[in-house]
């Protein structure tokens, strides 16, 4: 496990500067990336102020995302989560691949009516699944690899929206 701290600032409450956002990494390896990090995230959101309903989704959501990086992508793949105040907030799986233009355009694709023929047919329907079960809160962006500093593709999702613990 890798754990960073960005280089966001926060004022405390008594004027102090602080760092405020923190990343935790974790390698995932192509023969068991999506059951790793399917347990890794499940374990981070187990307990209060997520609901049981909200991990299963995004239990789903990790698994697709942590497949297509095996099946696509090249690797070395991680799981990511940035934590703010201690709480997690956005979960990323990242891997050595090039595939950000197509990602984020399979994502964000309209909805076509059935009976076209489309990119669904073909491929891209669990994208389609991280979409609608992250409400469009999701996306993909060029990053740097923790544990190798290989720059590839990270595609993200946004947790559940709780206020941070104060």
């Amino acid at each position: 496990m890798l754990t960073e701290h960005a280089q966001a600032l926060d004022v405390g409450v008594h004027g102090g500067i602080q760092s405020r956002f923190r990343m935790t990494a974790w390698c995932l390896s192509r023969d068991n990336a999506a059951r790793r990090a399917r347990r890794l995230l499940r374990d981070l959101l187990s307990r209060p102020p997520f609901a049981a309903h909200e991990v299963a989704e995004l239990e789903v959501v990790v698994t697709e995302l942590a497949t297509n990086a095996g099946s696509y992508a090249p690797g070395p793949y991680e799981l990511r989560v940035l934590h703010d105040h201690d709480l997690p907030i956005r979960a990323e799986v990242a891997d050595a691949g090039s595939g950000v233009p197509l990602i984020e355009r399979l994502l964000h694709r309209p909805f076509t009516t059935p009976g076209q023929v489309d990119e669904l047919e073909l491929g891209g329907r669990g994208l389609r699944i991280v979409h609608e079960f992250t409400a469009g809160r999701c996306g993909a962006r060029w990053t740097r690899l923790c544990g190798t500093g290989q720059i590839g593709t990270g595609v993200w999702f946004d947790l559940p929206a709780h206020r941070p613990r104060t």
